[in-house]
């Protein structure tokens, strides 16, 4: 028969007398208090896991009293009926407690990277340098919903709308993760109304593009007297020339690099870790943009291997900021996006397909887009090569119309 304990009182924990030797005091079920020789209280529970005896403390009396110990112990008997480890379980619940928003936000980039491309990635690190710059040393249990409105409402503040948004959007994945991996209890960013503090973003819905024709000819006609007209330097300059020819995302045209270049054959083999899609990228260049890149090559191959060098580092491409400001100076803010280029070019290709015959599969595959029916994408694995003389000839043609356009 097991032996009955009798549970311990706050009136039995406050009289026991300090001994030479230390002692303990059952509460039953493995809790149990303990008076040391100098005089310290404190309650201990003593259990078995793995065949083996272990103990783990629950603080010093009357810091913990009687009835929070109690609690703790109901705790590690849950936790133990898991078969988890309650020392374990505290050691992870005590780093978690001193894990800095900047911590969780590292865990978070290394997990992003198996699944991202390293321009996205290169990219989210920028973006959040707006948050750790000021929260990134604090504790992230310690930050509150007011810490991270204060920030958004500064990036708001200086003209940046859509980074606003963008950031508020990554952090609330980050929050996420952290709930995920019980660093935290709750998601405050969650409770966040977007609507309340941020200003609407225009191109929540659709990134502003022209596809009007008289529109698009007067863009480009602007587009060839950016040298003229500003001080921008010559990888802006170029990379305003050649954007309309391949309408490709931003992060690819910035990073372009030399290697992925092969312009005997007018070929530009961009891998996977730049692409959106995670999935290796072969780009038929037309005419018109070999040229481009030819004019350009004395100035940026000797210097970097970017075909359009940061004209502040050599070893970095131009900024995406760089290429917002130079349509905004040109006058085409809210009018025309950078990645509107992209919108150009599937308007008017699926506008004149008769003109130039192919279907909306050659389109989309020229865009890198991802098959969206599940079915079919499971059964047509494709190769980056796939599409490649239909991709080539309906570029070709489509920068061949944006000169008439011009010459009209």
């Amino acid at each position: 028969m097991a032996k009955l304990v009798k549970p311990l009182s706050d009136i039995v924990i406050k009289k026991a007398e300090i001994k030479d030797k230390d002692y303990k005091l059952s509460d039953g079920q493995g809790l149990c208090l303990i008076v040391r020789a100098n005089g310290t209280k404190y309650f201990r529970f003593d259990f078995v896991y793995g065949s083996k005896r272990k103990s783990t403390s629950f603080g010093v009396y009357p810091e913990v009293t009687l009835k929070e110990a109690r609690e703790k112990r109901e705790e590690a008997r849950q936790l133990l009926a898991n078969n988890i480890n309650p020392i374990s379980q505290k050691r992870i619940k005590k780093a978690s407690e001193s894990l800095t928003l900047g911590n969780v936000i590292d865990e978070w980039i290394e997990l992003r990277k198996k699944s991202a491309s390293v321009a996205t990635v290169t990219q989210n690190k920028r973006m959040f340098k707006n948050i750790t710059d000021w929260l990134g040393t604090i504790a992230i249990k310690d930050i509150k919903r007011v810490n991270i409105i204060n920030i958004l409402e500064k990036v708001q503040n200086r003209g940046t709308i859509e980074t606003a948004h963008r950031l508020l959007s990554l952090i609330n994945k980050v929050y996420m993760y952290a709930v995920t991996k019980e660093y935290i209890e709750h998601n405050i960013i969650a409770d966040i109304d977007k609507k309340a503090v941020l200003v609407p973003n225009k191109k929540d819905s659709h990134l502003a593009a022209i596809t009007e024709i008289k529109d698009i000819k007067q863009l480009l006609n602007d587009i060839n007297t950016l040298g003229d007209r500003f001080r921008s330097d010559i990888s802006t300059v170029f990379i305003f020339k050649i954007i309309p020819y391949v309408f490709v995302r931003s992060e690819n045209i910035r990073l372009m690099e030399w290697d992925e270049l092969d312009l005997d054959n007018a070929i530009w083999d961009i891998p996977k870790d730049k692409m959106k899609m995670n999935v290796d990228f072969v780009f038929p260049l037309p005419k018109q943009a070999v040229k481009i890149i030819r004019e350009i090559e004395p100035y940026s191959r000797p210097r970097s291997k970017y075909v359009f060098p940061s004209n502040i580092r050599i070893n970095q491409g131009v900024s995406r900021a760089v290429l917002s400001d130079t349509l905004k100076r040109l006058g085409y803010q809210d009018v025309h996006s950078f990645h509107g280029f992209r919108s150009m070019f599937s308007t008017i290709a699926n506008e004149l397909y008769k003109e130039h015959g192919f279907h909306s599969d050659i389109i989309e595959a020229c865009l890198a887009h991802k098959e969206k029916n599940k079915v079919r994408a499971a059964y047509n694995r494709e190769s980056k090569y796939k599409y490649f003389e239909e991709k080539k000839e309906l570029i070709q043609w489509y920068a061949d119309w944006l000169d008439k356009l011009i010459e009209i």
